[in-house]
């Protein structure tokens, strides 16, 4: 992993880092070691993301799903949590999620996003 780290340095992309791990800052001029506090942070479910943004930040916002309100033909979307991004943190999330979306299909097989192919037995897996 540091070789892949290093070269994501260079190229100022975020990377993925476990809890305790060291990573160096990418946009920092000098290196510099940076320690990952988890002790506090929250943690939930999301299954539902919405995306927009203006022309200085990129929002973020996350909810467990379309939940029922009761009322004929009217379903609700809750945020549950927003983050909002500078639109150069942004990019260097997009392709740190691309990088781990592309090792996690090497390792465990295509992830099938239409909900129809995978009713129908389509190629997918399920997190284990």
């Amino acid at each position: 992993m540091a070789k892949d780290q290093n070269q994501n340095q260079d190229e100022g992309v975020a990377t993925t880092a476990q809890a305790g791990e060291t990573v160096t800052a990418p946009e920092q001029p000098a290196q510099q070691q940076l320690r990952i506090d988890e002790s506090n942070v929250s943690t939930f479910f999301s299954s539902t993301s919405r995306i927009w943004g203006t022309a200085e930040e990129i929002i973020l916002d996350f909810s467990q799903g379309v939940r029922p309100t009761g009322q004929r033909n009217v379903a609700m979307l809750k945020i549950d949590s927003r983050v909002i991004l500078t639109p150069w943190a942004a990019k260097r999330l997009a392709i740190a999620l691309g990088q781990t979306v592309q090792r996690y299909e090497q390792a465990y097989g295509l992830i099938e996003i239409d909900p129809r192919r995978r009713m129908q037995g389509g190629t997918t897996t399920t997190a284990q």
